[in-house]
């Protein structure tokens, strides 16, 4: 029997104390945050075959007058591999993660000329979003596929806090969650599921990405209540319409599985 768990990034390094970092006369770099970037093609016009997301970063030192260069690379990452014998005896196996990206058919090669071109801190500024151009490979339709990126050091910097060097960028071509979810889960719109995502983009006729959330939900007041009130109330009118109910459509659930859990709008 096999199993399979998540290993863990820098599982060690978080469990024990690092050393302060002697920040004087350093230039160092560092993550802005290390929130997951999701992006989807899914919204993007047939003929779109890139689009670009960025990566925020702050430096730590004196100000320069001169362009800075910011080195990224892909980072593996992998999963423990747990197999049980039918004696009991166990093994384990540390394997790459599946669905990696694939330099040049999900995104621009880090080490392609306009990537380099494009990583880098301006003269005076302290900080700056990178921009990693994303690919629209026909993979992206059935999988979703992980850019985990990991600062290194190059000639203009040292690298900063070590909980602030590695980010995870997810590239598909279909719905997938949006960033803002993970931290509004709770108490705007309940339990993630592709099936409720492309409900509420039928319903309202909009996109339901990080845009949408930022300039039409956020900073909006009592948006967050009368969006969760607006699909409440439209998936009651779905779940009542007889006509769904007869095709057995209704109860909307979260996947085709019959025991798949209801759809809810809620906590």
């Amino acid at each position: 029997m096999k199993y399979t768990y998540l290993l863990l990034l820098l599982l060690a390094a978080a469990c024990k104390q690092e050393d302060p970092i002697a920040f004087i006369g350093d230039q160092r770099v560092q993550l802005q945050d290390t929130v997951t970037i999701r992006h989807t093609f899914v919204y993007s016009e047939a003929s779109a075959q890139r689009d670009t997301v960025r990566v925020n970063v702050n430096t730590i030192g004196d100000v320069s007058d001169r362009e800075r260069r910011v080195k990224l690379a892909q980072e593996t990452e992998y999963i423990l591999e747990i197999t049980t014998t039918p004696a009991g005896q166990v093994d384990t196996q540390r394997v790459e993660r599946p669905y990696a990206a694939v330099p040049g058919a999900h995104y621009l090669p880090l080490d392609d000329p306009a990537a380099i071109a494009l990583a880098v801190v301006k003269p005076g500024a302290v900080s700056a979003r990178i921009p990693i151009v994303l690919l629209r490979d026909p993979s992206l339709k059935s999988a979703d596929y992980r850019l985990r990126l990991q600062l290194e050091e190059s000639d203009d910097f040292k690298i900063g806090e070590k909980n602030r060097t590695s980010i995870l960028i997810i590239i598909s071509d279909r719905l997938v969650q949006p960033s803002f979810w993970d931290v509004n889960v709770n108490y705007t719109f309940g339990r993630y599921s592709v099936r409720k995502h492309q409900f509420m983009i039928d319903v309202s006729g909009e996109k339901i990405d990080n845009e949408w959330y930022e300039t039409r939900v956020r900073n909006v007041v009592g948006a967050p209540q009368q969006y969760k009130n607006f699909f409440t109330a439209a998936l009651a009118d779905f779940n009542n319409n007889p006509d769904n109910i007869a095709n057995g459509s209704a109860p909307l659930r979260e996947s085709d599985d019959p025991a798949a859990p209801l759809i809810v709008f809620s906590n």
